[in-house]
């Protein structure tokens, strides 16, 4: 669906939406994993349940990286010209993030909730004299979502959220055994808007989904002048009792830097219902262009409901 399932996911609520973990009436656990152009991959996991009669609970897990980046090279330069020129062993990036969530029912048709997140990146920087590379890493604990969910209908969900409230990382890079002075990095925190509305077609469930996501500073903290947003929008329709077929487009800049530079992501997928291997498994599955349209992405994963 292009990722705009954010006022209600199917699956990683704690991650994408705290407010709806109490609006679950089932535990749900997720597994899955990817593969982006260029070699870099992706893994999750997650476990999202309903303390009744209020409250709801859930911890997401995600990873992204490359493990082997190759045909990297260092060079001494003269007047832009490169003198000399040798090759590097490969290096790796990873990123991991664990966010924990909770969500309250304050009514019948609204409730509120938020996250915890704790973030880890460690990035190839330095080359060495013996031809390696040595990583930058930082570690930060504390960011924080907010959201709220509000069920205007039976078939309308709309949510508000706020994403890396206080979220930063402190970097300090190493040049041939000596550090650099440290660099605060500050995640903008983002505003997004979402909605979910479901209705029919040819009798089948079909559900609309949009989100749009707004910056108002950048990352160094300073106020952009005015909002831009990022919109992805897509819809998931119910081809029969085993199938749902999904398809969206993401990453829709709105600003007046991005105008020239259209260049969205198209996605297709879709969910098989698995009764015979586990009652109540789906498998995903999803293909999306990149941002430069160079290649595509994939993703696989398998929810359980119990």
């Amino acid at each position: 669906m292009g990722g705009a399932v954010s006022a209600d996911p199917g699956y990683m609520l704690s991650w994408y939406n705290p407010a709806q973990l109490p609006f679950l009436r089932e535990r749900r656990a997720s597994f899955g994993g990817g593969y982006r152009t260029l070699g870099r991959a992706e893994a999750w996991a997650s476990c999202d349940f309903r303390v009744p009669p209020r409250v709801g609970m859930g911890a997401s897990f995600v990873y992204r990286g490359d493990p082997s980046i190759s045909g990297l090279y260092d060079g001494y330069y003269n007047n832009g010209e490169v003198v000399e020129e040798r090759a590097l062993t490969p290096a790796a990036w990873t990123a991991f993030s664990a966010k924990i969530g909770v969500g309250y029912l304050a009514a019948r048709r609204l409730s509120f909730g938020g996250s915890v997140s704790i973030n880890y990146q460690s990035l190839p920087t330095t080359p060495t004299p013996e031809g390696t590379i040595e990583n930058a890493s930082a570690t930060s604990i504390g960011a924080v979502d907010v959201a709220a969910v509000y069920k205007a209908a039976p078939n309308l969900t709309l949510s508000a959220s706020i994403k890396n409230l206080m979220s930063h990382n402190a970097w300090q890079y190493a040049i041939y055994d000596e550090y650099s002075q440290a660099i605060d990095e500050i995640i903008p925190p983002v505003f997004v808007l979402s909605s979910s509305h479901k209705t029919t077609l040819s009798e089948r469930e079909l559900i609309w989904g949009a989100d749009a996501a707004l910056f108002l500073i950048d990352g160094e903290g300073n106020y952009l002048g005015g909002p831009e947003a990022v919109v992805a929008a897509g819809a998931a329709w119910k081809f029969s009792e085993a199938i749902t077929l999904r398809a969206g487009i993401a990453d829709i800049e709105l600003s007046s830097e991005t105008a020239e530079s259209f260049s969205p992501r198209i996605t297709f997928g879709f969910s098989y219902n698995l009764p015979k291997m586990c009652k109540g498994a789906v498998f995903n599955y999803a293909i999306m262009t990149d941002r430069i349209w160079a290649g595509v992405d994939q993703q696989a994963d398998i929810t359980v409901s119990f």
